[in-house]
Formats: C-alpha cells, structure tokens, sequence
C-alpha cells in the first residue's frame, strides 16, 4: 500500500481504536473533518469529535475495504458499521467514500460521501 494508503488506514485504525492522539497525529493543525453535524476545523475540535461518549448499546467501527489515490487526493471505501456492544453482533453497515485530501504527508481535509462517483469526481479522479 502506498503513504497515502498507509495513512488513512492509520487514520481508520486509530478511530477504531479510539486512540485520538494517534489519530491527530495523522492529520493537519488545521484540518477541516466534514461530519453529519457540521464542520470540524483544528486539532481542538477534531479531538472532541474524535472521543465517543460511552453511551447506549450501539458501537460504531471503519472497516476500510480499498484506497486510491491519484494526486493530493486518496479515496477510500469504508464500510461504517454499528455493532451491538454486549454481543459484538453487527446491527447496521452502510458503505460510504471519504476523500482524504493530503499535504505534507497528513490529512488536511476528510469529507464523506454516499456515491462513488460523487467522491471520485471531487477528487478529480473520474
């Protein structure tokens, strides 16, 4: 796997792990993470999205199925999973494409998107 591939699994292994240190350390200072909820800009906001609140039955994991690259772009197919805690069982999985946009060897901008092809084209790789 390529640096930019090796990089977002980091990002993803990271998240899963909930070891946000590792995870900033992936990205920018002045990283811009697009959430369902808004714009996450700096490493202060990036680290109060990044820390779950343990709440509720429902986990939620990044299982990351592919990466490519073309650029300061990489585009990965990750499958979002929502897992029951008690039993590990998984409840939901929804297939999204985040756009990891690179400088200096980390990630300045994550961005989330349900087609493909919406993904490819913002990273100019369609």
């Amino acid at each position: 796997m390529s640096a930019a591939g090796e990089l977002v699994r980091e990002f993803v292994d990271a998240f899963n792990a909930e070891d946000v240190e590792r995870l900033i350390a992936t990205l920018t200072d002045d990283i811009e993470i697009q959430t369902s909820r808004g714009l996450v800009e700096g490493h202060a906001e990036a680290r109060r999205w990044a820390t779950r609140n343990p709440s509720g039955y429902l986990h939620q994991r990044l299982v990351l199925d592919d990466v490519q690259e073309r650029g300061v772009h990489a585009v990965a197919t990750i499958r979002r999973q929502w897992f029951w805690r008690h039993t590990g069982h998984v409840a939901d999985s929804q297939e999204l494409y985040y756009v990891a946009t690179l400088r200096d060897g980390l990630i300045c901008r994550w961005q989330p998107f349900e087609d493909r092809g919406e993904a490819l084209h913002a990273a100019a790789m369609d």
